[in-house]
């Protein structure tokens, strides 16, 4: 199935800003960079500039603002002129970076918000424009038993390709509606709950550093993780006003992971291969569980073909916390499954022959089977972390 994940072309935000001065006392060659300050903005498109100690009068059709600081390579130089070139700092990778930083002290999967909003929904104080959002919300996830047929719907859905569906649809060339789009619905459901005046209001408990190795944080290295319920609070008790406010935060903070989850994805590399992590909320017969998913290519090298991943994790109510990774390369797959408890072992084992026939049926070839006891611990790099003063 195939699934709409294309990432957007790199576009130059903007445009090249050349300075032609006249060559100045010391000799300029191509290719050299230099330093200089704008002194003074001059009419008819001048400026003056300081290179080296030297005022120069240079021509520009840019604007330069006086005391501007600039870094300048030579990109031609005659025997009257040189032509340099203003570098550009490189404005998507810091605006990203500072997007990442502004979002990862928030983030939070969004399996305790969905446990607020199934307790919301048994309240009869619930406003009812809040409780039209909620049921609207519950109604698009996807079920359990749908997921096989509805994969691809529900992936586009999960809030990651929103502003591109939001492009696409205004165009008329996508089928996809955004107004059943998971981050969409979080984005309506936040702007019916009553103003939030507290100070301060997305500051939670501080954590410890060594929590972040296991945190599911929404960073390259990370390997999906069973996402557990435990130590979720009780808020049966907090008055309708209270649990709005508490609604507020967690909305607040599956977004910031939504925006980490999405800043990853189009900071990848192309050269590396393709990286998409996402939490995709699934109805089961009991409530609403989220399964942490990651989408990974291997580039190969030439002549061959690259190598596909499909990563998940789920708590299953018999089996425990597991983790599963299915590769694709060619026609040969390998599914590899770690398992919390031991005893999952030999249940998972009776599914071998009922895989392989499936697989077969495909026209594929299962490669390798292998079931293994004990979960994988993230591979994120948390050395650096505190330098972000995260609080999770």
């Amino acid at each position: 199935m195939a699934v709409e994940m294309n990432k957007p072309v790199n576009v130059r935000l903007t445009p090249i800003q050349e300075i032609k001065v006249a060559k100045p006392a010391t000799d300029l060659y191509v290719g050299q960079v230099l330093k200089t300050v704008v002194l003074t903005a001059l009419t008819n498109d001048q400026v003056l500039i300081n290179i080296n100690g030297q005022n120069l009068n240079a021509k520009s059709s840019h604007h330069f603002t006086p005391g501007e600081l600039l870094e300048v390579k030579v990109v031609a130089a005659t025997s009257q002129e040189a032509v340099l070139e203003v570098q550009q700092k490189n404005p998507v990778v810091s605006v990203l970076q500072n997007a990442l930083r502004t979002a990862l002290p928030k983030q939070a999967p969004p399996s305790a918000m969905l446990l607020t909003l199934t307790q919301l929904m048994k309240s009869d104080q619930i406003p009812s424009t809040v409780s039209q959002h909620i049921k609207s919300l519950f109604n698009s996830i996807t079920n359990l038993n749908q997921l096989p047929q509805q994969f691809t719907q529900a992936v586009n859905n999960s809030g990651i390709f929103l502003e591109s569906t939001l492009l696409n649809w205004g165009k008329g060339v996508t089928q996809y509606n955004p107004q059943v789009d998971f981050k969409g619905q979080l984005l309506q459901l936040l702007n019916t709950l009553p103003v939030d005046r507290r100070v301060n209001s997305y500051r939670v408990a501080d954590t410890e550093i060594k929590q972040l190795g296991r945190d599911p944080l929404p960073l390259p290295g990370a390997i999906p993780q069973p996402l557990s319920k435990d130590g979720i609070p009780n808020l049966q008790n907090l008055s309708m006003e209270a649990l709005q406010h508490v609604l507020r935060d967690q909305i607040h903070q599956v977004l910031a992971r939504i925006t980490a989850h999405q800043i990853n994805h189009v900071s990848q590399d192309p050269q590396e291969g393709y990286l998409l992590m996402l939490d995709l909320p699934i109805k089961n017969d009991q409530d609403v569980d989220v399964i942490p998913i990651m989408i990974k290519e291997q580039k190969a090298k030439p002549m061959q073909q690259s190598q596909w991943s499909f990563s998940f994790a789920l708590n299953l109510p018999h089996l425990g916390a597991l983790q599963s990774t299915i590769t694709l390369q060619a026609q040969q797959i390998d599914i590899k499954i770690n398992t919390e408890h031991a005893e999952a072992l030999e249940t998972l084992e009776e599914y071998q022959p009922d895989m392989r026939q499936i697989i077969e049926d495909l026209g594929l070839q299962l490669r390798n089977w292998n079931l293994k006891t004990g979960l994988e611990d993230n591979q994120i790099d948390v050395a650096n972390l505190r330098l972000l003063d995260l609080r999770i």
